[in-house]
């Protein structure tokens, strides 16, 4: 079976399956938001070990179940503060001679990916005076579906008239006419939206959602290979055929989300 093939059996059978547990929100999206965060967390984590460190893995895969729970439980969040405090009061006692570089690596497997990732949670049950459960369903659909549109847009543009590279060092084959063309198609979606699932959000709204989506697609993507080709590494995992890690998958939406929700939060203020 061809890469190609189980690219496209893979997003058969995981898109209605995510889009399902968008719809469905509550509990059941937070439990997926979860496991994904916690398997894209071990990968990234496989990435640092991969690169010398030693991450406290148990710890930090804690830390950041906690931090995704506190979307339905807040104080989870200072359970959490508690750990990540016994965790320097036992640095003392680490035998390793570089337990700075464990530690830093611990936390910021925490930070990134699973509390970046957990504002997909946050934007789901966000609520307002104009965002009950449905509008918060569309607004989460409409992240991944701004996502997917620009990735697609500017790979076509980038095989079209892609000649001038975006990241070389990074990404030979990513252009800023690819990066241009993802960002048009995002914005030609977020129109769509817009006349039909998105009427209760104004035009400039729709715009700047759709041009977070679209610059920040590629951007997400360009950060999580860095991290790879450091230690040589092609793809994060193979839980997903045709398609690598969840790390691999899911990076661009893990850069972009929470903007997504701080924006429609502090400056569309629709949250509260």
């Amino acid at each position: 079976m061809t890469n190609a093939t189980q690219r496209i059996l893979t997003a058969l059978v995981g898109a209605p399956l995510v889009i399902g547990l968008v719809y469905v929100g509550g509990v059941p999206f937070v439990v997926l938001v979860l496991v994904a965060s916690l398997l894209a967390q071990r990968e990234l984590y496989g990435l640092f070990v991969a690169g010398g460190a030693k991450p406290y893995q148990w710890a930090g895969l804690l830390l950041g179940a906690l931090l995704v729970g506190r979307v339905l439980w807040p104080a989870l969040l200072v359970v959490a503060l508690v750990i990540a405090v016994l965790m320097f009061v036992a640095l003392p006692f680490e035998r390793d001679e570089t337990p700075h570089h464990n530690i830093a690596a611990t936390l910021f497997g925490v930070f990134y990916p699973t509390t970046l990732f957990s504002f997909l949670a946050e934007l789901r049950l966000a609520r307002g005076e104009t965002v009950g459960n449905d509008e918060a369903f569309w607004l989460t659909l409409a992240v991944f579906l701004l996502i997917w549109s620009a990735d697609s847009f500017a790979y076509y543009a980038g095989r079209a008239f892609g000649k001038h590279p975006l990241a070389p060092r990074v990404s030979p084959k990513k252009t800023w006419e690819g990066a241009v063309g993802g960002a048009a198609g995002a914005v030609l979606v977020g129109v769509v939206l817009k006349l039909t699932a998105l009427s209760f959000l104004a035009w400039p709204h729709v715009i700047v959602l759709a041009l977070l989506g679209g610059c920040f697609s590629p951007l997400g993507d360009l950060a999580e290979s860095r991290l790879k080709r450091a230690v040589g590494i092609k793809d994060s995992g193979t839980i997903l055929p045709g398609h690598g890690g969840l790390l691999d998958r899911f990076d661009a939406l893990i850069l972009t989300v929470p903007l997504v929700y701080l924006y429609l939060a502090y400056v569309a203020q629709l949250f509260g």
